[in-house]
């Protein structure tokens, strides 16, 4: 790690331009007072931050609404983040859909796309078909800076290593299958709808949950002291490989009295699991465990792909890796 001296005016200037990105990432508008004060960075060198971070297209100045009254004597400037400035998109490939969300980059979605799929589908048609989708919700979106995707299967590095739903999926590598245009990340569907509820749905603020996706087979995502588990082989919460008829209750009561959460998140089509392993949950646990069912519907993978790749952004945004390492 590179050590911040006064021989380092590159990394230190870095650290003053994250501080003033992130109090404008973090807030509708600031005055320039207000962001010499959540900043902690000096007034001139935020002005001079303020027009860097402008230049590249990442801020602007408010200019004073028409109808506002006018203060006395010269306006105190504001400033915003620009989240038009780029976008994200998250893409899923399921079994039944394919359908791809674009976000700006405070992850409002401002685009979609979709296309109904059926498990049979060999995998050059899937991915034909995820490729329409995805073109057609980025259309008119210049600079999309990540692409997330999600799908059913154990995926490693953007690869799926295994898969027992869908013809020929096992050894699909999906950064490279739409690659190309941006980076591409790729995850296991289940885990991404579990950060989609923990960033936007009935998890958000709580950081042990247990999120259900019932279906034909269930699945588990495991989020730990708001951190996602993926486990060794990125297999973790994959209880459908048991493929068991019954007891997928018993089997997702097993796991909550293993980790303790605070919450269990139903979903998928697993309305019908809520009650059971509610009656299940109260006679087993040692302590009260809230259990929802997910109110993201069909959004929740994609959303989680956003929410991956939007994450990535971020990294980016506020990273001083690049001066430290070339410190």
């Amino acid at each position: 790690m590179a050590r911040l001296s006064g021989g380092d005016p590159s990394l230190l200037r870095r650290l003053n331009a994250i501080a003033v990105l992130r109090a404008l990432y973090a807030a509708e508008e600031l005055t320039l007072a207000e962001l010499v004060k959540a900043s902690e960075v000096s007034r001139p060198t935020v002005e001079e931050i303020a027009t860097d971070l402008g230049d590249q297209g990442l801020i602007e100045e408010v200019p004073l609404s028409p109808g506002a009254p006018r203060p006395v004597g010269r306006p105190a400037k504001r400033y915003r983040f620009r989240p038009e400035s780029g976008q994200v998109a998250g893409l899923e490939v399921g079994p039944h859909q394919a359908l791809c969300l674009v976000a700006d980059l405070r992850g409002e979605v401002i685009g979609r796309a979709k296309a109904d799929l059926t498990p049979e589908m060999d995998a050059s048609d899937r991915l034909g078909a995820a490729r329409r989708v995805l073109g057609t919700a980025v259309r008119g979106h210049a600079n999309v800076r990540v692409l997330g995707i999600g799908t059913t299967g154990v995926v490693s590095g953007g690869k799926v290593v295994r898969n027992h739903r869908l013809p020929g999926w096992t050894g699909v590598d999906l950064p490279v299958e739409f690659g190309g245009g941006c980076p591409v990340l790729a995850g296991n569907d289940t885990k991404l709808a579990t950060l989609a509820e923990h960033w936007r749905g009935v998890a958000h603020g709580v950081d042990d949950v247990v999120y259900v996706q019932a279906g034909r087979t269930v699945s588990l995502g495991l989020l730990l002291g708001g951190k996602l588990l993926a486990g060794h082989h990125g297999a973790a919460g994959e209880i459908g490989a048991l493929r068991q008829d019954g007891g997928f209750v018993e089997l997702v009561a097993a796991t909550v009295l293993a980790v303790d959460p605070q919450l269990v998140v139903i979903g998928g089509s697993g309305d019908w699991l809520t009650a059971p392993l509610r009656a299940e949950l109260t006679r087993l646990c040692l302590f009260p465990v809230r259990v929802e069912t997910s109110t993201l519907g069909e959004d929740s993978v994609a959303l989680g792909a956003v929410r991956l790749a939007l994450s990535r952004v971020e990294r980016e945004l506020f990273s001083v890796a690049d001066v430290a390492s070339a410190g």
